[in-house]
């Protein structure tokens, strides 16, 4: 199984907030369950073009996206990542 540690001496000591994009609800949920656990705030999306939409929205501060490559039908997690970086660094 994974482990994750929070990071630590960010300048504020606030809670990092991580965008985790798995097609595979059962293993996001865990995950989650995991990085929350550990401090983080979690928010998820189940598809690229849901990913896209949460960062495009402007209404989270992101740190970090952790993006599974092959979500599915649809978008795959490059092109997502692709597309997010147009806009986003």
């Amino acid at each position: 199984m994974y482990q994750f540690s929070c990071l630590e001496g960010n300048m504020e000591n606030l809670p990092r907030t991580l965008l985790l994009v798995d097609d595979e609800v059962i293993i996001a949920i865990a995950q989650a369950q995991l990085l929350k656990k550990e401090g983080y705030n979690v928010l998820q999306a189940y598809n690229g073009q849901e990913a896209i939409d949460i960062v495009r929205t402007g209404n989270h501060a992101i740190d970090l996206i952790l993006m599974d490559i092959d979500l599915g039908a649809g978008m795959d997690g490059t092109d997502a990542a692709l597309d997010i970086l147009k806009d986003h660094d």
